[in-house]
């Protein structure tokens, strides 16, 4: 056969072929997906138990954006509670705040945390006698790193968090403070489930 017969055949060949790939979809990288478990429940194992110290915090959280093992942010709302606890300061102090905070990982579970606790407080302050019941707003920065077990199998997943930080009075009033300071170092271990 000629070029002359066998161009007909080529150009029939090269439409088809463009037309097949046409309707092939175009192949791209997969997007990661976002976590099966976006929500979480989570308390602290070890505040609850710290002598003058005996807080209870209980908080729900939220993937908001992000990826899971990247870049990814949690909105956090909870209760921050210290029902009737033996106090430096105030014979015994009570405070029942509610909280909302957001945390944000950098690489797997690694990540840091501002939590603004507000509600109220009130206690007999052990310098003056007298008993203070206030507004109490404290804000909480911590950094941790959470260990995810389940999280991608099952509709449950489970994880342990280890964290460090300070917690902060912005608006407290129980009474004189005898010097001390307003700003706690504090650590925690927070346990939870995922779903």
């Amino acid at each position: 056969m000629s070029t002359r017969q066998t161009l007909p055949f080529t150009v029939l060949a090269l439409l088809l072929a463009a037309g097949t790939h046409a309707q092939t979809p175009a192949v791209s990288e997969p997007a990661e997906q976002p976590s099966p478990h976006p929500w979480s429940l989570e308390t602290d194992l070890i505040q609850p138990f710290v002598p003058t110290v005996g807080i209870l915090r209980l908080r729900a959280t939220r993937t908001v954006w992000g990826t899971p093992g990247g870049l990814r942010g949690d909105l956090m709302v909870g209760v921050f509670l210290r029902p009737n606890v033996e106090h430096t300061i105030v014979e015994r102090i009570n405070e029942y705040l509610l909280t909302v905070g957001y945390r944000q990982y950098f690489w797997k579970g690694l990540h840091v945390e501002a939590e603004l606790n507000g509600g109220w407080a009130w206690g007999t302050n052990r310098l003056d006698g007298q008993l203070y019941s206030n507004p109490s707003v404290l804000l909480n920065l911590n950094a941790g790193y959470r260990f995810g077990f389940f999280d991608r199998g099952g509709p449950v997943g489970f994880f342990v968090t280890p964290q460090v930080g300070v917690i902060q009075g912005l608006w407290t009033n129980i009474g004189p403070r005898g010097g001390r300071s307003d700003t706690f170092l504090q650590a925690g271990l927070l346990v939870g489930v995922s779903f």
